[in-house]
């Protein structure tokens, strides 16, 4: 599948989903944006640690909001391009769409969504500098002077 058929399906996927968690696997982290709501209960924007399932992520969501009962739809995403390109390709801004059609205000919505992306972008600077460093990386040769 070529990327812009994966991004086409991404997009659509979002437009139904009760929850859609893209998740970052080089940065062992979600952005989970659970769509269902009442009254009382907003849509939430959330940065979680990665899960190891699906039936995980679902778990720990409906563990956190109670009220809302069970997950009827969910939407999980790698994302293996850096967090600056969900924005570029279009993936935020049907975000918007999705919490504005639940409820939210344009603004509050963006408001919830950059929040995230800025949580993101402040972990993926972290590891990358730790890639550069080497720091929790293991060389898989020696230099030289270590011979």
């Amino acid at each position: 599948m070529d990327e812009e058929a994966f991004l086409n399906q991404v997009l659509a996927a979002i437009a139904e989903a009760d929850v859609v968690s893209i998740f970052f696997p080089l940065l062992r982290r979600a952005m989970v944006i659970d769509l269902r709501h009442e009254d009382d209960v907003l849509p939430m924007v959330k940065i979680m640690p990665q899960a190891g399932s699906m039936d995980e992520r679902i778990a720990g969501i409906e563990r956190v909001r109670p009220d809302l009962g069970k997950i009827r739809s969910i939407l999980g995403v790698p994302w293996l391009k850096s967090v600056r390109n969900l924005q570029q390709e279009g993936v935020i801004d049907g975000l918007v769409l999705r919490l504005v059609a639940a409820g939210l205000s344009p603004a509050e919505s963006e408001r919830l969504l950059r929040n995230a992306v800025n949580a993101l972008w402040g972990i993926e600077r972290i590891a990358f500098v730790s890639l550069v460093k080497g720091d929790g990386y293991k060389t898989l040769w020696k230099t030289e002077s270590e011979k």
